[in-house]
């Protein structure tokens, strides 16, 4: 017999309490025993709808990571330093983030990278300058810019065709 009381279920007059958590990544009620659980450093526990729904939240979760680095060597590259020190390109960033994505900025970047350095190695002042110059190039820039599609050539596919003769010769 099944029934549901006081948030327990009666099986066989038995009282079986269910633990329920919702899922990090869609927010959907689960009971803890079939969900997939991941403990994370700090040994609290989280729960997820499946572990392909793990998998692929932690694969875009490492897609933005790399993205959001690629950005920053890029322009630490375009800058000519190892590593920005101004806090203002963080600030500046989240403006271009309002609009752009990260891979986004980054195939601009890639694709302007020698424009924006030679115009940087122009400019003698801070870096904070050089941070604003290159913020203001962005915003001016990115929403007219389309990324390269690179054409992929398709190989020819040569037809040799053979034809059988049906005469003999005399």
């Amino acid at each position: 017999e099944l029934n549901i009381m006081n948030l327990g279920i009666v099986l066989d007059g038995e009282v079986n309490w269910m633990a329920k958590a919702k899922c990090k990544i869609c927010g959907t009620e689960l009971d803890t025993k079939t969900a997939y659980k991941v403990t994370d450093k700090n040994e609290k526990n989280k729960y997820y709808c499946s572990a392909v729904e793990f998998e692929e939240e932690e694969a875009r979760k490492k897609k933005v990571a790399d993205d959001k680095e690629r950005v920053y060597r890029l322009i630490c590259e375009i800058l000519g330093v190892n590593e920005v020190l101004n806090t203002a390109l963080w600030k500046e960033k989240l403006e271009w983030n309002k609009a752009f994505s990260d891979e986004f900025i980054a195939k601009y970047l890639e694709e302007k990278r020698e424009y924006l350095s030679s115009a940087i190695a122009r400019l003698s002042g801070t870096e904070y300058a050089k941070i604003r110059y290159i913020s203001t190039v962005l915003k001016n820039s990115l929403r007219d810019f389309k990324p390269r599609v690179e054409v992929v050539e398709k190989p020819k596919v040569v037809v040799e065709e053979h034809y059988e003769t049906k005469y003999k010769a005399k």
